[in-house]
């Protein structure tokens, strides 16, 4: 094909690609790097026994707003995981068994007792320590939010269901 169009966009693709590769390794990065703050935070609260909700809490959140230049919005996640008494409770059950001297040894402990409940990400944290789930409520909302065309398909589909369960 002798359009030139047509071979410059293809030529493009590489260029793409690289770019891709590199925009997900540095997402990965970055989220690697969000971990490891919160596995010190975590770290450091059970030296600092901090309790979520209390005033020292909201201190602990402003400082970290106005003397670090958190975003409110990151300051309030790394308080509501770092602070957590699930997660702390977890961290302080698996460090009673562990004999930490330094710092260190303490971040490392931390890290691998979250590691060993599968707690690898900022994500997996959050969903540890997010309340359950109605799922009855989530499906009704979902439901809610259909678009008039949708919501027909939906009730048919639901009456078709409905019918082969009776069977």
């Amino acid at each position: 094909m002798e359009n030139t169009l047509f071979t410059s966009a293809i030529a493009l693709q590489g260029d793409i690609d690289t770019r891709v590769k590199l925009a997900s390794e540095t997402k990965q990065a970055a989220n690697d790097a969000a971990f490891i703050q919160m596995v010190f935070f975590i770290a450091g609260n059970q030296t600092a026994n901090i309790k979520g909700g209390t005033k020292k809490a909201g201190q602990f959140q402003t400082v970290l707003i106005e003397s670090h230049d958190f975003p409110k919005r990151h300051a309030q996640t790394v308080a509501s995981i770092a602070l957590n008494k699930k997660i702390s409770a977890l961290v302080k059950k698996g460090l009673d068994v562990i004999e930490c001297k330094t710092d260190a040894e303490t971040t490392q402990a931390v890290a691998n007792i979250l590691a060993e409940n599968e707690l690898t990400t900022v994500n997996k944290l959050k969903a540890y320590i997010a309340p359950p789930v109605d799922k009855v409520a989530k499906l009704l909302e979902a439901i809610a939010k259909l678009e008039s065309e949708e919501l027909e398909s939906f009730k048919v589909a639901f009456e078709e269901l409905l019918e082969g369960g009776s069977e």
